[in-house]
């Protein structure tokens, strides 16, 4: 028993198999206007510096908000799902009926004319691709993006990850605002910033800050997905419910990341907010374009973060060693097959740096391999027995495979991200219903758990017609474009209908 405990535990230190994918490869590529990436400059240069101090010589961010609040917008959710109470509106968005007593059954039926949450968004090219976070869109049957200037569009989802809290829509209009990528690595601590956003249904706020670090992990993620990729910045720039998915810009007036999570015991901002590095987004919604899903690596290792003086403790008592805090991950486990263990790399190895850039914790990690694709090269230097060696390490992506997949490659199944069941006659018995499949098992990040979906759920019909054996699916949705919509049954009898859009 006690070992059964120490497992338990020990998993919930470990951080998952270390996932993402590349920032590098993205800039070799060549892009009109999607993501645009300004030229950075340096913060050295008296130009910029100059039109940052005001006549009386304190900090004026005029300039920079001039060139950048037009292309931040409020999103909000429709949807009849949004009825449950989640605590992470309090990070991620601000529900409509917060104080209003909570929200009593999962399933239980609103209106949905009536957006639920609602957050912030930011236009990253002239023709209407706009990025906000995951949780500000999950379970959204429709969405609704405004602009400063008060102007509606309905928004369409072309894709999401709840691994990076990253979600990318579209709205159909050409020359509008929108703001350059900046390039995340040159970001210093101690640099100021801006956080604009709509909190608590503000339109158009602005708050500045400074970087206060880089690469937080806080495991506010791994509810979402078991291979959350968390390494914030932490900003003191004020962000509050509402705010997420708005812009981090620098004072060139360029985007260094998407607005996240706040540190809160009430839900609102008490001295630090954490967003999502542009490096990373660029990355998620480059692949969401051009792939129709991340394209993410995998190292194929579990293990412990050696920053953390309580893990080490825990470790060093249950396996009778004496590892000591240090900069670096412990390698815990090495998966079979995967590009780690192909390589040579062994449980108790001490990750120190990757291609020469120094892990100092579970976050650096977890950025690097997730600036990778499937198929990337890698140097990994350990720490074994006392020794330094190195390891040419060939990435996969979670199936084994070492190239990316397009769009064609990809079957609707998988994009729905469920795999289905026959139903048993005893099964139809129960229900009444002499059709319909079962969903055997579903996955975060794909289009059914966005709706709201689970496993066990029954499928009656896809865009009305009968669904009678899983390979239905398929077959209905293969080169399919336009509106979904899915009737089912959930496991207490209730009908329960919703819907999405598929390129």
């Amino acid at each position: 028993m006690k070992r059964i405990v120490f497992y338990i535990v020990l998993s919930s230190m470990m951080s998952s198999i270390i996932s993402i994918a590349a920032y590098k490869q993205y800039y070799k590529e060549t892009s009109t206007s999607f993501p645009t990436y300004n030229n950075y400059k340096s913060k050295t240069e008296s130009s910029e510096n100059s039109s940052l101090v005001s006549s009386a010589g304190l900090p004026d961010f005029t300039r920079v908000v001039d060139k950048t609040i037009y292309a931040v917008v409020n999103v909000r959710n429709y949807s009849s799902n949004n009825s449950q109470f989640d605590p992470f509106d309090f990070f991620f968005g601000f529900p409509d009926d917060f104080g209003g007593g909570g929200r009593e059954k999962k399933h239980q039926k609103n209106n949905n004319d009536m957006p639920g949450l609602h957050g912030s968004g930011v236009i990253i090219s002239p023709d209407g691709y706009i990025v906000t976070n995951n949780h500000v869109v999950k379970y959204a049957e429709r969405i609704e993006v405004t602009l400063s200037d008060q102007k509606t569009y309905r928004a369409k989802l072309i894709g999401k990850d709840p691994s990076t809290d990253i979600a990318l829509l579209k709205i159909n209009d050409k020359n509008l605002p929108f703001i350059y990528f900046s390039d995340s690595n040159k970001v210093q601590v101690g640099e100021w910033v801006l956080a604009i956003g709509n909190p608590f249904d503000l339109n158009s706020t602005v708050t500045a800050g400074i970087i206060s670090a880089k690469n937080r992990n806080l495991g506010i993620l791994r509810g979402e997905t078991p291979s959350a990729i968390e390494s914030f910045f932490q900003t003191d720039a004020a962000v509050n419910p509402g705010n997420s998915g708005g812009a981090l810009v620098n004072t060139n007036g360029e985007l260094i990341g998407i607005n996240t999570a706040i540190s809160s015991s009430s839900g609102n901002f008490i001295g630090y907010s954490f967003a999502a590095p542009s490096n990373l987004v660029a990355k998620v919604v480059k692949d969401i374009k051009k792939y129709g899903s991340v394209q993410r690596a995998y190292l194929g290792i579990k293990g412990i973060d050696l920053s953390k003086i309580e893990y080490i403790k825990y470790y060093n008592k249950e396996t009778n060693q004496n590892i000591k805090p240090q900069k670096g991950f412990l390698i815990a486990e090495v998966f079979e097959k995967s590009g780690a263990y192909d390589a040579g790399l062994r449980k108790g190895d001490i990750i120190k740096n990757i291609d020469g850039k120094p892990i100092q914790n579970i976050a650096d990690l977890s950025f690097i391999i997730g600036t990778k694709y499937p198929g990337n090269k890698i140097k990994v230097n350990v720490i074994r027995n006392g020794e330094n060696k190195t390891f040419n390490v060939i990435l996969k992506d979670i199936q084994g495979r070492i190239k990316i997949r397009t769009k064609e490659e990809i079957s609707p199944s998988e994009l729905l991200g469920a795999t289905f069941e026959y139903m048993t006659q005893d099964y139809k018995k129960d229900f009444g219903i002499d059709y319909g499949i079962i969903i055997k098992e579903i996955k975060e990040g794909g289009r059914l758990s966005s709706i709201g979906m689970e496993e066990g759920d029954i499928i009656l019909s896809i865009n009305g017609e009968k669904m009678k054996k899983p390979s239905d699916v398929d077959r209905i949705l293969k080169r399919y474009s336009g509106d979904v919509t899915i009737k089912s049954l959930k496991q207490d009898g209730q009908v329960y209908i919703a819907g999405f859009e598929m390129d």
